[in-house]
């Protein structure tokens, strides 16, 4: 039961159940990922959770999180020699002062002023994806909607070139399928994708590449190659991969909820919408890794130095102690506290245009569509890893 916490066949909200159901159980649960690596998922109340995500115990360091890994892997004699991109040294994977030092580079493209000067560019984007949608027949919002609008603006945010976009969408998605036979490779192809884009003469200079590759920080140091692979790979997965899941998940919560009609006939409630989803069925089910870099204590379980540590958030933000009938769906909260999108020096650097793409890709549906409803059965499959939760697809009828 407890590797369901990192993946499992499940459906729709599924997971919900295994989550809820471990912290109710306690705070600490050993799982093992299907390379073979052991870690813990950690269950507990908003506000723990919180506390633990800004503790600096719980380290993001690149290099301790590799080791460790590398190690088990030695100990279980896997002939894997490289480890995913993603657990690269970008400031995902870092700590203080090396976190603050990369975030500063990227933060200039992600800030309100930045997100509101793309909101009619995303305007555009989403109206023109939504002109060629089917009506009256099933569509999949996965595959002509939740994916192609936000990969289209982080493409152009950062300078991907256009016609890479949909074979870069394909190879992330076969790298965070948990799968080592595939995952790797494609972890392996992307990298190489990424150093060649990096190093050729191709970059926009006005994109956030070609910015970041003759970026200089305040004590004059440049991005090392490494530094600069590690930012492609989080910047183009985290940069997409959130709000396409995001979008997902709140058009199947508002269909499946009956609250598809009303957020046609009332806009302002889209916002409510999102944020509830976000609350209540995240797209990102667990904070990314940390390691313990000492013995930590965690509601009452001590835990050990160099212990790998997934905090699931979905647990967190349907915590009975914060919110009242926490394992509904409502849009009637006085507050709609969570953690999804981190909290403290790690909090998303992308979660304003992941809230901005999401609401506007919903005003677009429920105002075109009003009596839309979902196809087959309503439990679409979930492709589920140790980090994300998302619809492998969302089978709809649009109707005006």
């Amino acid at each position: 039961m407890s590797n369901l916490l990192t993946g499992g066949d499940l459906r729709a909200r599924e997971h919900h159940r295994i989550e809820d159901d471990a912290r109710d159980r306690g705070p600490l649960h050993a799982v093992t990922l299907p390379n073979g690596v052991e870690m813990q998922v950690v269950t507990v109340g908003l506000e723990l959770t919180r506390q633990l995500l800004t503790d600096q115990r719980l380290s993001k360091d690149s290099a301790a999180l590799q080791r460790e890994i590398k190690r088990q892997l030695v100990a279980r004699g896997s002939a894997q020699e490289n480890l995913a991109g993603l657990f690269g040294p970008s400031m995902l994977n870092s700590d203080n002062p090396q976190h603050a030092r990369l975030r500063a580079l990227a933060v200039k493209a992600f800030n309100g002023k930045a997100v509101l000067r793309l909101a009619p560019r995303i305007e555009e984007m989403s109206a023109a994806l939504v002109d060629g949608l089917v009506v009256g027949e099933e569509v999949d919002l996965v595959a002509e909607l939740a994916v192609p609008m936000p990969m289209h603006i982080i493409g152009e945010v950062l300078g991907l070139p256009a016609e890479d976009r949909a074979h870069v969408r394909v190879l992330i998605e076969t790298m965070m399928s948990m799968e080592p036979e595939v995952s790797q490779p494609a972890s392996d192809e992307l990298g190489g994708y990424f150093h060649a884009l990096l190093t050729g003469n191709a970059l926009d200079p006005g994109s956030l590449f070609g910015v970041l590759t003759t970026a200089v920080d305040d004590d004059g140091d440049r991005l090392s190659h490494d530094e600069l692979m590690a930012m492609a790979f989080l910047l183009v997965v985290a940069g997409h991969e959130t709000s396409a899941s995001l979008i997902a998940n709140v058009v199947h919560d508002a269909l499946d909820n009956g609250l598809w009609q009303k957020a046609a006939e009332d806009p302002g409630l889209v916002p409510q919408l999102v944020e509830e989803t976000l609350r209540h069925n995240p797209p990102v089910r667990s904070a990314t890794h940390r390691i313990t870099t000492e013995p930590v204590e965690i509601a009452g379980t001590t835990v050990p130095e160099n212990t790998l540590l997934l905090i699931n958030l979905g647990s967190a933000g349907r915590c009975p102690r914060a919110h009242a009938q926490a394992d509904e769906y409502r849009l009637d909260r006085e507050t709609t506290g969570h953690a999804t999108f981190g909290h403290g020096p790690h909090f998303c650097l992308g979660s304003a245009l992941a809230r901005l793409e999401t609401e506007t890709v919903l005003r677009h549906l429920t105002s075109r569509f009003p009596r839309t409803t979902l196809s087959g059965d309503g439990l679409p499959g979930v492709t589920h890893n140790d980090i994300m939760a998302s619809l492998k697809s969302l089978p709809v009828v649009l109707r005006r």
